[in-house]
């Protein structure tokens, strides 16, 4: 007889637990039910996008985009643009480091980082992507007008940032296209530039002092556009062929001074 009490007295708890448990679940089910779901807070728009080209080794020229909230909610004034190209086939994302993030968000700048490739077979007379007059550079403008189209803004001056085979790309487009552009960073550059002739553009221009090879090269655009009366800064480094965060702060600072400087 005990034990029959004892069975049942166990069995009686265990259902009011379970339905304590029940009840329990219904109640914070329906305090959910009642509150608005919580947003991911997102201060910026980044992403990947891409546009179709005749030069084969770019039929489909990718680029990243990276862009302040602030610009995309108020979009009724146009804003400056900072144009990055990376070394000899280099993929635009991953050249796009936070330092130019944190750049784009505090000056209310827009990124876009082409992932232009080598076109190796056009290379000897002058036609690849290290050559903007010829296709990439039209490529470039492209890319700007989709991306101005998708998010519906407006954009004032290019500011350009390039390495290597980007930084030939960043001096050609601002010689080829100056009316658009007011500063460009190069950094190392191969292939020799002359400026001829006079550009409203200012220019920051870096070497290492082991690169020997682009040394003449990076020396040469400094004394000719001093010839031309351009505004140019010519700076060397210890060390050879690469990007140094010296070369990306002082590049970053000298954006900041142009900017504002000139009240953007």
């Amino acid at each position: 007889m005990f034990v029959m009490k004892s069975k049942v007295l166990i069995i009686g708890l265990i259902l009011i637990g379970i339905a304590l448990i029940i009840i329990m679940k219904y109640s914070l089910s329906s305090k959910q039910k009642g509150q608005k779901p919580q947003k991911e807070l997102s201060y910026f728009t980044e992403g990947i996008d891409s546009i179709h080209t005749d030069n084969y080794a770019n039929i489909y020229l990718k680029y990243y985009y990276y862009m302040p909230k602030t610009i995309e909610e108020n979009n009724e004034k146009p804003y400056p643009i900072l144009i990055m190209i990376p070394g000899l086939s280099g993929n635009g994302e991953g050249f796009v480091g936070q330092k130019f993030k944190n750049f784009a968000d505090e000056e209310n700048f827009i990124i876009i980082s082409p992932s232009f490739k080598w076109d190796h077979e056009n290379w000897e007379s002058k036609q690849s992507y290290q050559y903007p007059s010829v296709w990439s550079g039209t490529a470039l403008l492209e890319v700007i007008d989709r991306f101005k189209g998708s998010k519906n803004i407006s954009i004032s001056k290019f500011y350009l940032f390039g390495f290597s085979a980007g930084a030939q790309f960043a001096l050609r487009f601002c010689l080829w296209w100056p009316d658009l552009c007011i500063a460009c960073a190069s950094h190392s550059g191969g292939g020799t530039v002359i400026p001829d002739y006079y550009v409203d553009v200012k220019f920051f221009i870096t070497i290492g002092i082991e690169d020997k090879s682009r040394i003449r090269i990076a020396r040469t655009f400094y004394n000719k556009a001093l010839e031309q009366g351009i505004d140019v800064i010519y700076r060397e480094y210890n060390g050879g062929h690469y990007l140094t965060q010296t070369k990306i702060d002082e590049s970053i600072e000298f954006f900041k001074g142009i900017n504002h400087g000139n009240g953007d």
